[in-house]
């Protein structure tokens, strides 16, 4: 390897290097003078995240702070963090490698010429300095966020609920062990819109927690606001037994508005309830497969040696009202019963649905399934990520974790509406979108921005919408 140095003998800076052998034939000399380049391209997609829930959730946080000293706005660093996490940096130890890149100034309204962005210990401070009245109103903030994206109140939505856990590995506060998972954690409680995967509210708890009265008040509130906000709205929450809450069941009772379908764990007087029920489904299995195997015996297996023959599934739907000692008032049960080679299995589900049959009732509560997925892609944003020794800051990086998902769910559903993007998971809109390569070039009155060919093709349609997102040759940024 050889160094090639400046015409300058007294810096004598290393600029290029030769590697010969890299390639038979020829050398490869590498040297450091292109372009302004980025690597996070899908930011200038998103545009400025000042005007997003990002720049709100800064202006929500109190600055105590000599004004006459501040280069960096609460608002522009909330931004910044939020930028970074939707190109897959989870930590705050990326700012100090990241502060200068052009694309990442941009998305917090800075030219790429300004000065740069904050470091890892002023970002740390900031994730340190959020209170408990500020964690309560940037929850309300999501609850706004999530009621403003509709143009109209709509006649009826789903609140999605369900829990996952964020394993800790050190001494954070009030990360508890959880038998379930076998691990020290939290257990963020995530709500999503039923019908689309909107994300509506993110809540870090506890590792172990009360989950019967301790959700039933933080449900209450969700729905009275978005009550409030739509008068004639009905809200139904879905979710699995740990969301079966005799204190919820109780305050919806006289409440037109909300209905529940959630799960509900089953106990010996259930069980016996079904008995009956069950040992019916059972003998049903037994006949069906005898019968099976009698037509197996009388006929041959085809010719590839595989067998014909389907396998047996007794499926049946039931419903019954059951009062648990606990609960004030009787409820409408579903019972599910399936019978398989595996063995029996019994599900049931509580719900405040009084009108539609029982299987009818069980298929619309089985949808929640779908949830596990957005989870999983609110993960993709190591939002499972809780590095700070204190429970409010962890709580404040969940929240920022929500508004990263929430910036890029409004991607993939506007800029990129109509597109193969759209149906993008959060993996592969990090990859493929976030993480394009582009040349900026900053001119007096306009900044000019050059992705890769391959984003367009050549003489054919154009990969990425020009509606809402940048049409060929645009100009995104005006000069200052």
């Amino acid at each position: 390897m050889c160094k090639v140095n400046t015409k300058n003998s007294d810096s004598q800076e290393k600029v290029s290097f030769s590697f010969s052998h890299a390639i038979p034939g020829k050398d490869i000399r590498v040297d450091f003078t292109a372009p302004d380049i980025s690597s996070n391209g899908g930011l200038v997609v998103a545009g400025s995240l000042m005007d997003t829930i990002a720049g709100r959730i800064g202006n929500l946080i109190p600055d105590f702070r000599n004004q006459d000293l501040i280069r960096h706005t609460y608002a522009e660093m909330v931004c910044q963090r939020v930028a970074q996490i939707l190109c897959g940096y989870e930590d705050a130890n990326d700012c100090d490698r990241l502060r200068h890149d052009s694309a990442l100034k941009m998305s917090v309204g800075r030219a790429p010429s300004d000065d740069d962005l904050c470091s890892q210990p002023t970002m740390t401070r900031l994730e340190n300095h959020i209170d408990s009245k500020t964690l309560y109103k940037i929850g309300k903030l999501f609850l706004k966020e999530y009621a403003d994206s509709f143009a109209k109140a709509p006649k009826h939505i789903i609140i999605d609920a369900d829990d996952t856990n964020a394993d800790t590995y050190g001494a954070q506060e009030l990360s508890l062990f959880n038998d379930y998972y076998g691990e020290y954690c939290y257990m963020p409680l995530l709500l999503f819109d039923g019908l689309t995967g909107r994300l509506i509210l993110a809540i870090l708890r506890p590792g172990r927690t009360n989950k019967s009265l301790n959700v039933s008040r933080i449900l209450e509130r969700v729905f009275e606001y978005l009550h409030k906000r739509w008068p004639q709205t009905v809200i139904e929450l879905r979710g699995d037994s740990h969301f079966c809450s005799h204190e919820f069941m109780d305050w919806a009772k006289d409440k037109w508005y909300v209905r529940f379908t959630t799960g509900l764990a089953g106990n010996s007087a259930l069980f016996k309830m079904v008995e009956k029920k069950v040992r019916m489904a059972e003998n049903k299995f037994r006949k069906l497969d005898e019968e099976r195997n009698s037509v197996k015996e009388s006929h041959k297996e085809s010719k590839d040696g595989n067998s014909r023959h389907s396998v047996v599934l007794v499926r049946r739907y039931y419903k019954f009202y059951y009062k648990a000692k606990s609960w004030k008032y009787p409820q409408r049960v579903i019972v599910k019963i399936e019978v398989s080679s595996m063995g029996t299995n019994i599900r049931f589900v509580v719900t405040s649905n009084r009108n539609n049959a029982a299987e009818t009732v069980y298929r619309h509560y089985s949808k929640r399934g779908e949830m596990e997925l957005w989870i999983k892609d609110l993960k993709y944003f190591k939002a499972d990520r809780m590095s700070c020794n204190s429970y409010k800051a962890n709580y404040f990086r969940v929240f920022l974790y929500a508004a990263a998902y929430t910036v890029a769910y409004n991607m993939k559903h506007i800029q990129f509406r109509d597109t193969e993007v759209e149906s993008f998971t959060m993996d592969s809109l990090i990859k493929r979108v976030m993480l394009s390569a582009v040349f900026i070039k900053e001119r007096k009155t306009y900044v000019q921005i050059s992705f890769s060919p391959h984003h367009t093709g050549t003489g054919k349609p154009c990969k990425w919408p020009c509606r809402g997102g940048f049409p060929h040759n645009a100009t995104l940024y005006g000069g200052k």
